[in-house]
């Protein structure tokens, strides 16, 4: 054969067509074009392969922080696919589904298709999971999802949910308890809260719990918490503000703020002042707060607008209150309560809220309870009341 033609046939052996690539395992997961990709994903959760699955839930996660690709995945049937694996053998499987339910519930179209499809309910049963990574994927999914009043309707709707809840409040490790009355300030955070009260109040017996929670043994964030659950626990019926002064609430919230404006920061103070407000309505609340040695100083303290203009708002209403007793008015005059009272609403903008609660605040410090002549055989104690007046 003449040379130059095997010299050909040699380049084009070099140079000729390779075999295909290796072919991809059975348990890759790669991503469909354009639209395919939404049916794609939907079936490849639905795998039987194990690896599969786990894989799938990741790449899910892709398609979901895409808002056009969110949409695609929804109409899709990416939920119901998700909510199925809830209750997967596997717990890496377990887990991975409650944090892309967490990526499904970012928008209020997501949260309606997880309650659609029953997933509020597996979700609230994975808080009892026996490993502790796929519980704290179901809390996080939850508070996710509890932005969304139709999510909080659902977990009051479900009956046991804000018992279960506050059970695992008081059993959990003080990370998961924070994730807990997180969720649980949620569900009574609604515009119809009143069910959700009632199961707390009555069901779960939660006031004393959550003022064990504001104890000096806990975290400045689970305190936070515990105060704003506190006080919306008390803030409709009476007993209940009676209940948690019993329960020993005012003296705890008092010693919260002894610390100082410097030690604590302002929303914890704000939740502490906003719970006292409600512990002090009741005349126990009041006299609790007037025998905690010290307490009207504590609140005259954190009198500062500067700091904080609604945490002023709170405390000066914590002052009406408390002003209610004529005991207390002596002590908020001897802490200087009506001088930085006054100085605040000289300094504040007329009818501005401030003022008003200013002037509402200074015109209680004021009050004399006996403007009259006391009656025979009653004496007058310093500020101007007979002995015995338990109010106005």
């Amino acid at each position: 054969m003449n040379s130059k033609i095997e010299a050909n046939l040699r380049h084009i052996a070099r140079h000729e067509a390779k075999p295909n690539p290796k072919p991809q395992s059975s348990t890759s997961v790669t991503r469909g074009f354009e639209a395919v990709a939404y049916p794609k994903i939907v079936k490849e959760l639905g795998s039987d392969n194990l690896v599969v699955r786990q894989k799938s839930l990741l790449a899910a996660r892709e398609l979901l922080a895409s808002p056009v690709s969110y949409m695609g995945c929804i109409a899709a049937g990416i939920t119901p696919a998700v909510i199925k694996l809830l209750e997967d053998a596997d717990a890496l499987v377990r887990e991975r589904a409650a944090g892309t339910l967490e990526f499904i519930a970012t928008k209020e179209v997501g949260a309606r298709d997880i309650k659609q499809h029953g997933g509020v309910a597996l979700l609230v049963g994975l808080l009892q999971d026996s490993v502790t990574a796929v519980r704290d994927a179901a809390y996080r999914a939850l508070i996710e999802d509890a932005r969304f009043e139709v999510t909080r309707g659902e977990i009051v709707q479900l009956g046991t949910a804000l018992d279960l809840l506050m059970k695992l409040v008081l059993e959990e490790s003080q990370e998961r308890s924070l994730q807990g009355l997180r969720l649980l300030n949620a569900c009574v955070k609604m515009r119809q809260n009143q069910p959700a009260l009632e199961q707390l109040v009555v069901g779960s017996g939660a006031i004393p719990s959550a003022v064990g929670l504001t104890a000096a043994d806990k975290s400045p964030a689970i305190q936070e918490q515990a105060a704003s659950l506190l006080s919306m626990l008390t803030s409709h019926a009476e007993e209940a503000k009676k209940e948690a002064v019993e329960a020993g609430c005012v003296p705890n919230l008092l010693a919260i703020l002894a610390a100082g404006p410097s030690a604590i920061s302002v929303t914890l103070a704000t939740a502490v002042a906003t719970a006292l407000m409600a512990a002090t309505i009741v005349i126990e609340g009041k006299y609790a707060a007037v025998k905690y040695e010290g307490g009207m100083a504590i609140v005259v303290k954190w009198l500062d607008p500067a700091r904080s203009e609604q945490l002023c708002v709170n405390m000066m209403e914590v002052i009406s209150n408390c002003a209610e007793a004529p005991q207390a008015r002596p002590l908020l005059a001897e802490a200087g309560g009506r001088e930085k009272l006054t100085e605040i609403r000289e300094a504040a903008v007329l009818e501005s809220l401030l003022e008003r609660s200013a002037a509402q605040a200074l015109r209680q410090c004021k009050f004399k309870s006996l403007p009259h002549q006391p009656l025979p055989g009653r004496t007058v104690v310093d500020d101007g009341s007979e002995d015995g007046d338990a109010g106005n």
